[in-house]
């Protein structure tokens, strides 16, 4: 059912769309992504979240774990890694060449986001945010997508409690000046990404917000 109901949109038709496109749902910790997107799954869209299970057993090691109790210690190490798994997983999604994909937070965000929070913060060097930069974009270069951004813009506010009411263990450690301070950050990449295609308030029900993704999605450029 959810199929068929995606291969009646237009838009998604391989035959519509000229060049095959990635889309890239962003948002802070706690905005509610993952919720949104198993509810785009579900509609039959191909949907690539976050390998969150590598980072918390990557070779045997929860890096993740490890970056929560010392970012400064871990920060270079731990988006490097992030980086390549994202990759990997976006990567072989890309191969099975649906026309769209929509994937959870894109490659630039491990940088502008996250890495360069940590470089405010004296976490990482310069040269560390140059090489992670400089890794991003040649990964992201053998994608051959065009790529667009739907930005869930929520509170900080919010965003922090519902970290605190879904209680992951990883995510104990998180402060809410360190989640003012990605939504600071993010705000600012959003407002200056030249692929942003639309700003959804995430402020409002589940419903309301995969709706206004959905009609975000079919008004992508074709």
């Amino acid at each position: 059912m959810a199929l068929a109901w995606l291969s009646r949109q237009p838009w998604y038709n391989k035959a519509a769309v000229k060049q095959p496109v990635i889309v890239y749902i962003e948002g802070n910790i706690g905005v509610g992504k993952s919720t949104l997107l198993k509810k785009l799954e579900e509609k039959g869209y191909l949907v690539v979240q976050e390998p969150v299970s590598q980072w918390t057993n990557y070779h045997g090691i929860n890096f993740l774990e490890l970056y929560s109790q010392d970012m400064q210690k871990w920060a270079f190490t731990f988006q490097s890694m992030v980086l390549s798994t994202l990759w990997q997983t976006q990567l072989e999604a890309i191969q099975q060449e649906n026309p769209v994909i929509i994937a959870e937070r894109s490659l630039h965000s491990v940088v502008k986001m996250f890495a360069k929070t940590q470089k405010d913060a004296g976490f990482m060097n310069e040269e560390q945010y140059v090489l992670l930069d400089n890794t991003a974009k040649t990964m992201v270069s053998q994608y051959k997508r065009k790529e667009y951004f739907i930005y869930l813009r929520g509170s900080a506010t919010t965003a922090y409690q519902r970290i605190q009411q879904r209680a992951r263990d990883e995510e104990n450690t998180l402060s809410k000046d360190y989640i003012q301070q990605l939504h600071l950050i993010l705000d600012n990449w959003m407002e200056n990404e030249p692929g942003l295609h639309a700003v959804v308030d995430a402020t409002g029900s589940p419903e309301t917000v995969q709706q206004q993704v959905i009609e975000a999605l079919g008004q992508l450029p074709s």
